[in-house]
C-alpha cells in the first residue's frame, strides 16, 4: 500500500532527478549554493512538525467522520501524512535542489507526537 502510494506520487511528479534543461531547474541548480543552512532547530522544523501533525489529525478526524474505525484511522492518516511529507521534499528537490532529511525527521516527529496524543483519547 505505500509503495503503491509512494509509486502514485512519483508518476504524478515526474523523475526526482533535475532536469537540467528545464529553465527553473537550471535557476535552482545554479542557485544551489545559495541555500540558507539546513539547520535542525530553526522556525523552519517547527513549522514542518506542526503542519504534519495537523494534517495526521485532519485525516484522522476525516476518516473518522466517514466511519473508519479508530486504529485503521490513524494507520490512514499516518501513511497519508508521510506520502504527503515526501511528496513536499520530492518537489523542493526539483525546485530548490535540496532534498531535506531533517524536513523528514521534524515531519515524523510531529506526527507521531499528534498521533500519540489520538492514540490515547476517548473518542
Amino acid at each position: 500500500m505505500i509503495a503503491a502510494a509512494l509509486s502514485a506520487l512519483l508518476a504524478l511528479h515526474g523523475p526526482i532527478a533535475p532536469d537540467s534543461t528545464r529553465p527553473s531547474v537550471r535557476k535552482a541548480a545554479a542557485s544551489h549554493d545559495s541555500l540558507p543552512p539546513d539547520r535542525w532547530l530553526g522556525s523552519d522544523k517547527v513549522k514542518h512538525a506542526l503542519v504534519s501533525g495537523g494534517a495526521l489529525a485532519f485525516g484522522f478526524a476525516g476518516l473518522r467522520t466517514v466511519g473508519v474505525d479508530r486504529r485503521p484511522a490513524l494507520v490512514g492518516a499516518a501513511l497519508s501524512t508521510a506520502a504527503i511529507a515526501v511528496g513536499k521534499e520530492v518537489r523542493d528537490r526539483r525546485v530548490t535542489g535540496r532534498f531535506s532529511a531533517r524536513d523528514l525527521v521534524a515531519d515524523a516527529l510531529g506526527a507521531t507526537v499528534y498521533a500519540t496524543i489520538l492514540a490515547r483519547t476517548v473518542r
